[in-house]
Formats: structure tokens, C-alpha cells, sequence
């Protein structure tokens, strides 16, 4: 990552300086950033949205398509961070959160924006339907920095692990990829690899 670049956004009239972010790939031996990213995890997900954390360690020992990257602030603090897939030609991002007390600081703005510009690489990833006041706010956040909704295709996220439920969602994208050609290979990339199932019937 280059530091030297300068990005600013503005979100919710807050001037974010992308630099203000810094995104460390978290090791499978940093006790300390795992233990932080397991505390944000635990608490920002529902259990039907995420899997068992000695899981995600094991993804990340050993499967080499799996990151997460800790976001740090310019004071070196620990604000959240992104899990995500990486293949040749897409990035999807599994779970992305920041730290209760840090949010609405313009941390996750700055950190996604960030990621994006890494990654260089079309994006999808999955959201709640905007069924409620905090789900339309996670969509309305996620378009702002210039994902796309592609709510005509119904997405079933299937079940973590066995005893918990499968959810229906949308999906969003950014950069170089429409949907209306690519949602039932990007919705089997993600059955296969991720959830490690075959695709769920429609």
C-alpha cells in the first residue's frame, strides 16, 4: 500500500482522509489482533451471521484465498476490521466491522475506501434486505462509496454450520461486474468456497 496517497471522501459531511487508516494483514500467531478481532466479531455479528472463530483461525492458518486485515487509526489503535475471499478476478468481503466505540468516526468510511483501492478488484459482498431503519442505513453506507444493490436477484447465504439458519439477502457489487450476467457463477463461487455447499435451489 502506498501511504503516500492522499484520498478524501466526504460522508455524511465528514471530510475523510483515507490515510487517516492504516490496514495490516492480521497473523495467524498476533495473539493480541485476533483476540480484538474476535471480541468485534462476537459482538457485531448474530450467531446465524458468522462462524465458529476457531474457524476463521483455521482459515486463515490454512487456506490461502482467506485475509483479514486489522484496521489501525493514526494513533496505531485497533478500530475494526475486514475478512475477506480473494480470487483472480473478484474480492468478496465476508465481514466488515468497526469497533462499537469508534463508530461514526469516519474510521470505516476511510477503511473501506482504502480497502477498495488496494484490492483493485471487482467487490461483492452480502447485506440484510432493507427491512428495517439499520439495514437501509448499512445499504445507503455501502452506496455512498459506490457499491451497487442488486435487489431483483435474491440471495440465500447458506447455514455456517449445522444448527444454524440460512438467511435471505441481496448482494452488492462494486467496480467491473453486473450481475444480470454474473449472479448465479458469483452466488456458486460463493456456495462452494466460502460455505462449502452446492447451490441452493431458487
Amino acid at each position: 500500500m502506498n501511504d503516500e496517497v492522499s484520498s478524501e471522501i466526504f460522508y455524511d459531511n465528514i471530510l475523510i482522509n483515507s490515510n487517516m487508516i492504516r490496514l495490516y494483514p492480521a497473523l495467524q500467531n498476533d495473539k493480541d489482533a485476533l483476540e480484538f478481532i474476535r471480541k468485534v466479531y462476537m459482538k457485531s455479528f448474530p450467531e446465524d451471521e458468522r462462524r465458529e472463530f476457531s474457524r476463521v483461525i483455521e482459515l486463515l492458518a490454512g487456506n490461502p484465498l482467506f485475509h483479514i486485515v486489522v484496521l489501525r487509526n493514526e494513533r496505531e489503535e485497533n478500530v475494526g476490521f475486514i475478512s475477506y475471499w480473494e480470487w483472480e478476478h473478484l474480492v468478496y468481503v465476508e465481514h466488515f466491522a468497526v469497533e462499537e466505540r469508534w463508530r461514526g468516526s469516519g474510521y470505516g468510511a476511510g477503511a473501506l475506501k482504502s480497502f477498495l483501492d488496494e484490492v483493485k478488484l471487482p467487490v461483492v459482498l452480502e447485506v440484510e434486505k432493507p427491512e428495517n431503519e439499520m439495514s437501509r442505513r448499512r445499504i445507503g453506507f455501502y452506496e455512498r462509496l459506490g457499491f451497487k444493490l442488486w435487489p431483483q436477484y435474491l440471495y440465500i447465504q447458506p447455514p455456517y454450520e449445522k444448527g444454524k439458519q440460512s438467511l435471505e439477502l441481496y448482494l452488492m457489487t462494486y467496480g467491473d461486474i453486473n450481475m444480470e450476467t454474473s449472479f448465479e457463477s458469483v452466488r456458486d463461487l460463493l456456495h462452494a468456497e466460502v460455505y462449502q455447499v452446492g447451490s441452493i435451489p431458487d
